[in-house]
């Protein structure tokens, strides 16, 4: 019998178009990830190296990435901008980001605290930078995040290992009614 996914990528990416096509009433009760707009301000900070050679870059920058909400409670997809200052020079980043909402924590009565998000990413860059990568980030009470990504740079054959944490800059508006007892 052959196997059911002959390609790993064919079978992530069948999860992740499942995931974020079928309801499910827990997603879809969820406040988190709302139709609209949002963009984070975030200071980054991490380590480029190629593993094999000393001394490894520090890097340090801002970037803002506005994004909007493609699929209510699940994905939002949106652009990124960063200034980088690494080896002695500043650089620019740009490129489309992805960000798919994994879970919420909620503390009862007070609603959700934070969701998870896998996040995924590719940039081009001053100084031939190529990188392709992402990783895992917590949206805090959709105000702050904080994230933890890798990229690969495939133009540089380096990888780009960071730390974020941002503030959210435009945040959806919240829908509005005279009926407080009817929402």
């Amino acid at each position: 019998m052959a196997p059911v996914c002959s390609k790993g990528g064919r079978c992530l990416l069948t999860a992740l178009m499942l995931y974020t096509a079928l309801p499910a009433a827990a997603q879809n009760s969820t406040p988190e990830f709302p139709k609209g707009f949002t963009g984070y301000l975030n200071l980054q900070q991490g380590l480029v190296s190629d593993f094999k050679t000393t001394p490894d870059n520090y890097q340090i920058g801002f970037s803002f990435a506005p994004q909007y909400t493609v699929v209510p409670t699940r994905l939002r997809i949106g652009a990124q901008v960063a200034g980088i200052y690494t080896r002695g020079r500043w650089g620019v980043q740009t490129g489309p980001i992805a960000s798919l909402r994994l879970f919420d924590m909620r503390a009862g009565v007070f609603g959700t605290v934070l969701n998870v998000q896998l996040t995924g990413g590719h940039f081009w860059g001053s100084f031939n930078q190529k990188l392709a990568g992402g990783g895992i980030q917590a949206e805090i009470f959709q105000l702050f995040n904080l994230a933890f990504t890798g990229y690969r740079d495939y133009g540089n054959h380096q990888w780009w290992l960071q730390s974020s944490l941002g503030f959210n800059l435009v945040r959806p508006k919240k829908k509005t009614t005279s009926d407080p007892f009817n929402p």
